[in-house]
């Protein structure tokens, strides 16, 4: 699809762009700079952790990620296909790595969001 917009967007991206939030200008230089300027202005005096447990946090981080009834959210998660769902985490999350392997190859190329 991208492809077939190629043209399209090769002619809106010729002329100069401006990002503009407030009073603060950045210049754009097509799309992957435009996807780059509002992440960055989006995280402008946010900072991204990320911890393999919640024992890796200290009290005043768990208290304000996870514990402040103010700041959580809590959501019911219901498994239908509860066989399913077994093996996707036995795959993703246990000990096997050649399984593990094997679906990250198999489905790298179908990979819509990934957080790294």
């Amino acid at each position: 699809q991208l492809d077939g917009m190629a043209g399209h967007l090769q002619a809106i991206y010729e002329r100069p762009a401006t990002l503009r939030l407030g009073s603060a200008e950045t210049a754009v230089t097509g799309p992957l700079g435009l996807s780059q300027s509002i992440f960055q202005t989006g995280r402008k005096g946010a900072q991204i952790s990320r911890y393999k447990g919640l024992g890796e946090m200290n009290p005043e981080q768990l208290w304000e990620t996870t514990l402040d009834p103010a700041q959580r959210t809590l959501l019911q998660v219901s498994i239908e296909q509860e066989e399913e769902a077994d093996n996707a985490f036995s795959t993703l999350m246990g000990e096997a790595v050649d399984q593990r392997r094997e679906f990250i190859q198999q489905n790298a190329l179908r990979v819509a969001n990934l957080d790294v």
